[in-house]
């Protein structure tokens, strides 16, 4: 999908959202079909792996699994949401999943600022962004995810150990949502009291002179490769133009593909 052509821009409540309390919840950007096709994919994938029997489950470098899932990027709905975030350079750090089976506890809360940002974070500069897309109706009960609005604002992360905040909410919202938050709001998965996995898909993405967390330009898969030749938005999205271009070489190097 083009990350402007179609690009739905966001409302001034929306934005002040954002600004204030550091998430936004969009409704009906998945359709059921596709609610059901990437549910039924990441459960697949994650039961040919072999920590699938754990109580919470990571299936990774899913922009390399299928054009598919490459599909989510770039979304008309959700791009502006990281723009306003990120900035018109932002690029891809993760393209994941999380399956949080039943008997899942409380996880610990957390930021997604990266390791090394000093504290206090630095005001109004929000640095990573991060979205859920929901492949299951989020609820108190099933693990939705646990986050304290406004957090963001505190410009650290939570101490060590950190579980219980007055402030909290667990999401509730339906199936086909997406919960985009700015990375410094603190949030972590909820306990899973039902008798059935809770399943999304996590879009996650960096300003564009961070590091991701995922080597995308040196790891990305042929087919998405091809893919991005002729399309400038993923392109700059897979890091590609933001990557750093040495003066010159060691002779013993081995080569980089480059778009």
């Amino acid at each position: 999908m083009s990350g402007r052509n179609g690009t739905q821009e966001l409302t001034a409540a929306q934005k002040q959202q954002l600004d204030e309390r550091g998430y936004l919840v969009l409704e009906n950007v998945l359709a059921p079909q596709e609610v059901a096709h990437y549910r039924q994919r990441i459960l697949d994938l994650g039961a040919a792996e072999p920590d699938h029997a754990k109580p919470q489950q990571h299936v990774r470098w899913l922009v390399n699994k299928g054009a598919d899932f490459r599909r989510v990027l770039l979304h008309p709905r959700v791009d502006p949401v990281f723009r306003r975030l990120l900035g018109e350079s932002y690029i891809l750090s993760t393209l994941t999943s999380n399956i949080v089976r039943p008997g899942a506890p409380d996880q610990r809360y957390h930021s997604d600022f990266q390791a090394g940002v000093p504290e206090p974070f630095p005001e109004g500069l929000c640095l990573t962004a991060n979205s859920l897309w929901l492949l299951d109706d989020f609820t108190p009960e099933n693990g939705g995810t646990r986050l304290i609005p406004g957090s963001h604002q505190r410009r650290r992360n939570p101490p060590e150990g950190y579980a219980n905040d007055p402030e909290e909410i667990r999401l509730q919202a339906p199936a086909g949502s997406v919960l985009v938050f700015n990375g410094a709001t603190w949030h972590s998965s909820g306990a899973n009291r039902t008798d059935r996995e809770r399943v999304c898909l996590i879009w996650f993405n960096v300003r564009s002179f961070l590091k991701p967390q995922f080597d995308i330009v040196n790891y990305l898969c042929d087919e998405a490769y091809t893919e991005a030749e002729g399309n400038p938005e993923l392109k700059r999205l897979y890091g590609f133009t933001s990557a750093s271009r040495p003066p010159d070489l060691p002779t013993d190097a081995v080569p980089v593909r480059r778009l």
